[in-house]
Formats: C-alpha cells, sequence, structure tokens
C-alpha cells in the first residue's frame, strides 16, 4: 500500500488587511484570533503546523516561518512554506490562509487525502474556480513557483493550472459555506453569525 504524503501544514498570515482596514490575522472572530483559529484547525488534520508571515504577531502554539521574498503575496508565503517543508523532509504543504474561520477539519482533511501523487489539489468553490489558499501543494511545484515569483503578475490560481493541480468538485466536496473568506470586517461579522448558526464558539 502506497504511504501517503507527509505534509506541513503552513497558515498564511502575512496579509496586510487593506480592505480589512487592519491586522485581519489577528482579528478575532468569535473571541479567538483567526490565526489561531486556523491553526487550531489545521492542527486536527496534520501534525507539524506553522504560521507564514513577516509580520509580528502575538504569542503562538506553533513556530513562525517568515516570508523569503517580503511583498510577494500568498504566492510568497507558498513558496516559504515549501521551502520549510522539504527542510523537514516533509513531501509537501497543506497550505490554509487564516481568514478562512468557516473551514471545517473534515473539509481540510478531504484535500489533504486527495493529494496523492498529483502536484497539487484544491476545492472547487461554490461559484466556479478553486480555492488556492486552502489547498495541498508537493514541494516539487518550488521550481513553478519559482517562475512565477519571477514575474509581474504573482497569481495563485496561474501557478495551479500551470502545474495541472487537481480540482475536487464542489457537488462531492459538500464543503458549504466553509469557504467562506473574510476580507471586511462586515464578512468577519457574517462569519461569527454563520459559525453560531452551526453552533460553534
Amino acid at each position: 500500500m502506497k504511504r501517503a504524503p507527509r505534509l506541513l501544514g503552513a497558515v498564511l498570515a502575512g496579509g496586510e488587511g487593506r480592505r480589512f482596514g487592519g491586522r485581519k490575522a489577528e482579528a478575532p472572530v468569535l473571541g479567538v484570533p483567526m490565526v489561531e483559529r486556523a491553526v487550531r484547525t489545521v492542527r486536527e488534520v496534520v501534525e507539524d503546523v506553522v504560521v507564514v508571515s513577516s509580520r509580528p504577531l502575538g504569542a503562538l502554539p506553533v513556530p513562525t516561518v517568515p516570508d523569503r521574498i517580503e511583498g510577494a503575496g500568498p504566492l510568497g508565503g507558498l513558496d516559504a512554506a515549501l521551502r520549510h517543508a522539504r527542510s523537514l523532509a516533509c513531501d509537501g504543504v497543506l497550505l490554509v490562509a487564516c481568514d478562512l474561520p468557516m473551514l471545517t477539519t473534515a473539509v481540510l482533511r478531504r484535500v489533504a487525502a486527495a493529494l496523492g501523487d498529483h502536484p497539487a489539489v484544491a476545492p472547487e468553490r461554490r461559484l466556479g474556480g478553486v480555492e488556492p489558499l486552502c489547498a495541498a501543494y508537493r514541494v516539487e511545484a518550488l521550481e513553478a513557483v519559482e517562475r512565477h515569483l519571477g514575474r509581474s503578475a504573482r497569481s495563485l490560481q496561474a501557478l495551479f493550472a500551470e502545474i495541472g493541480g487537481t480540482v475536487l468538485p464542489a457537488a462531492k466536496l459538500d464543503a458549504g459555506d466553509t469557504l467562506f473568506n473574510v476580507n471586511t470586517p462586515e464578512e468577519r461579522e457574517s462569519a461569527e453569525a454563520m459559525l453560531s448558526r452551526r453552533g460553534e464558539r
């Protein structure tokens, strides 16, 4: 039986939060900072977890890995995460943005389990496209990441397509609102309301 890939969990928390109006990673959702909420979820799925950020954050229960290239956005975060995963002899990274407070361990487990021999795997969004910030990437993707970092447009969507990433269909994943992304204070309030209806704290 083939061994499942060993993945490093990586929570991206380096965004500037322009639309949010401040440091989004540390903004609370139901009293828990979004970065901490994301770390908790990822730790339920993989053993080793890091936060990727070049900004100082509050006390966290996992190590922080700085971006190698500041200002490179999520692609730069993936670069730092994959390099750290390679140094730990991991097969890849389970990448999660900190601003997905609705994300469940069930969906994240499905993403991790689907990687197999694929270069990358990500869930399909309900309204189309993929969510490359709730995805698994093999360390072999680093070569393509470096090429994309050298371009003016640093799109994770474009990277995912270039490396032949596999899409998990929304109909099969049954993700519901779990990929809801918080970019504004109003969306944070919406996430709190949805989590409360779901019975979470």
